[in-house]
């Protein structure tokens, strides 16, 4: 889950007041879109001088420890056990109101805490450096050859499954949007495709289920869709631009338009940034390791024993050779092998036992900002071929490939993709609204050596042989006989729906008007009667409509726990921070003095209910902030254990201390 995702789930009233602090309304007089500052590497470098030490700390601490994985307030009190549980609720709740940590709330009225996957990437960048240039170079700290045989067999057998040509996920997604186009894609009661549907579909992928294993995706109709098909299905209906209505799957034809208008490398990123929104590996390690990678520039090569040791650095990952050799398997497993699918990276098992990992293509903007500006692509870039075949190599611009795909057959998809021209095709791209006519004028345009005779000629004459006949439905309006018919046809609204008269007494109605025309024959007085087979035709569902709400969310399940729990934009006051603060003497927390020993041993257990810290004279020695963890008494005897909170502790008779004062962070 992202910051845009959180201030979307808040009541508008709590997302204005977060984007209308001054270190946000900084960033937007820089240009820097609201939502967006909250994971901008230089707004939150500028906002970590106005951090408290105490909330800088701990978010560190979050960043390292749990980074985009929800956490409970218990995990936390574990991490921080040494420090003062009121600091830490102090920090934290400082860190809620600037919107950095978002809160949830279960059911049951337990919470979970979460920093949004874009503040992980970048705080990691703020307290770590973006360390691509020292990760992205040189070889490999340490080998994994001894880490054992097991791993190194199973990066291998990993490495064999996935070596095969890809096609790219765009294009990928392009093939079944094609599909869509030129099909009826109805949905069975349960609303899932139909199997010969599911399996034309699942064949033009150029990545099946072997490469998504590791991923553990749960899906609707996983009886029914292998895990390829329902990525692919997933990604589109996350872009809007296939939904559903009623009984069938349908294009939204504008989104499509500006889709197909939509450079690949573009299209790329979003489809990237859908993964990492929905896809993110839960290890936190795995975690610091994507964000790592999506900063290599495109053909710089990483190796993962480099990239673990890097992590070792930031405190992310712990352990020897093993720990490395889980974690390489890991990230290959749930995260590179998918990436590798889909074209956008490789990566390749070295015989030290270690992995190499390069980017083939940039999938952020991160990675694309210091690209050279590419030259304009040429308009001429296809090959037609007197055998009637098409050759589309990979600059072809995705909406002259859509056109040439309606009126030509696939034949091989690669980088270098084929089609070829039939009478069949070209019959039916006529059907879907383009005539031979214009798929010459289009081959011609384009065409690099410009186009055959004998294929000109060809489909010239395919063009002047198809649509001189035409079958069409329509509607018989039946009447008894020929005065009755002229009665009809002389009524002014019912003649405006009379198509054409067949002999004396019938005429046709518009396809779709039985309804209009049935009402209006029954109030002219005509008592009309319906045939007992005649249906009216189902008025047609609109493929340009807004998507029904759900079908948005895809079919594959979000791993993510907090995406259906309240947000809780609420912050704890003072008094439910310290229940019973206004029940002790003040002076306890405003004022640093001297008490009897008995007093002294109040004062302490109730800072260790509170689990605030005290600012102590111990012994004669110098004021200093110590955590109280517990007082005791025996008979006379006072004694109350003091840690330093990095580790130290002692413990000391009441008695011995000569001025104390609770410590209220937040408040004193």
């Amino acid at each position: 889950m992202n910051y845009a995702q959180i201030l979307d789930k808040m009541p508008p009233a709590a997302s204005r007041q977060l984007l209308g602090q001054d270190w946000i309304k900084s960033a937007a007089g820089h240009g820097i879109e609201a939502r967006e500052a909250f994971g901008n590497e230089d707004v939150l470098r500028k906002l970590r001088a106005a951090l408290q030490p105490d909330e800088e700390k701990l978010l560190r601490l979050i960043v390292v420890r749990f980074g985009s994985r929800p956490f409970t307030p218990a995990e936390l009190e574990k991490e921080t056990a040494d420090w003062a549980a009121a600091l830490v609720k102090t920090a934290l709740t400082g860190l809620r109101r600037r919107g950095l940590i978002a809160a949830f709330r279960k059911s049951w009225g337990d919470r979970l805490f979460l920093l949004p996957q874009d503040g992980l990437r970048g705080w990691q960048a703020v307290f770590f450096g973006p360390g691509c240039d020292v990760v992205g170079h040189g070889d490999g700290a340490g080998s994994q050859r001894n880490a054992g045989s097991d791993y190194n067999a199973r990066l291998r057998q990993l490495y064999e499954q996935g070596d095969k040509p890809r096609q790219g996920l765009a294009l990928d997604l392009f093939l079944l949007l094609n599909y869509a186009d030129l099909h009826e894609l109805p949905l069975t009661q349960r609303g899932a495709l139909h199997k010969r549907h599911v399996q034309r579909m699942t064949a033009l992928l150029g990545f099946d289920e072997t490469d998504l294993a590791g991923c553990g995706l749960q899906f609707a109709h996983a009886d029914t869709y292998p895990v390829s098909l329902a990525a692919a299905l997933d990604f589109l209906q996350r872009l809007g631009l296939l939904h559903r209505i009623r009984d069938r799957l349908l294009l939204h034809k504008p989104r499509l338009r500006d889709w197909l208008a939509t450079d690949e490398a573009r299209q790329s990123e979003m489809l990237y940034r859908l993964w990492t929104e929905h896809r993110f590996p839960e290890d936190v390690d795995l975690q610091h390791a994507v964000c790592l990678l999506d900063k290599l520039a495109a053909g710089t090569k990483i190796r993962l024993s480099r990239l673990a040791a890097e992590l070792n650095r930031r405190e992310t990952l712990a352990g020897g050779e093993e720990e490395g050799a889980r974690f390489s398997l890991g990230l290959v497993q749930k995260w590179l092998q998918p990436l590798r699918a889909f074209g956008w990276l490789d990566w390749e098992p070295e015989d030290s036992g270690d992995v190499s990992v390069s980017w083939l293509h940039p999938v952020r903007y991160e990675q694309r900002a210091n690209e050279e500006r590419k030259t304009a692509k040429p308009s001429a870039f296809l090959y037609v071929q007197p055998d009637f075949e098409v050759m589309i190599p990979p600059e072809c611009p995705f909406t002259v490939r859509w056109e040439i795909a309606r009126f030509a057959e696939l034949v091989k998809s690669d980088r270098m993709a084929v089609y070829r021209l039939t009478k069949e095709s070209v019959q039916r791209g006529a059907d879907h609204g383009t005539p031979p006519e214009q798929a010459l004028e289009l081959l011609e345009s384009h065409a690099r050596h410009g186009v055959p005779e004998t294929v000109r000629l060809t489909i010239a004459a395919w063009g002047e042989q198809y649509g001189r006949v035409v079958l069409g439905g329509v509607t018989l309006l039946r009447c008894a006989d020929a005065q009755l018919a002229e009665q009809v046809s002389r009524h002014p609204k019912i003649g405006r729906l009379l198509l054409e008269k067949i002999g004396d007494s019938d005429f046709i109605v518009p396809a779709g008007k039985m309804s209009d025309m049935m009402k209006l024959l029954d109030a002219a007085g005509f008592s009309p009667r319906q045939a007992a087979d005649f249906q009216d035709e189902e008025e047609a569902p609109d493929p340009d409509g807004d998507p029904e709400t759900e079908t948005l969310k895809g079919i594959v399940y979000d791993q993510d726990p907090v995406q259906y729990l309240e947000l809780e934009t609420r912050l704890p006051t003072a008094e439910e921070m310290y229940p019973g603060m206004r029940d002790i003497p003040a002076v306890w927390y405003r004022e640093s003095r001297g008490y009897h020993a008995s007093t002294i041993l109040k004062i302490v257990r109730q800072a260790v209910t509170w689990g605030a810290p005290v600012l102590a004279e111990v012994e004669g020695g110098a004021v200093a902030v110590w955590i109280p963890r517990r007082a005791v008494e025996r008979g006379e005897e006072l004694t109350i254990e003091l840690s330093d909170g990095a580790g130290g502790n002692r413990t000391v008779q009441a008695g011995r201390i000569s001025r104390i004062r609770i410590l209220l962070p937040g408040v004193s």
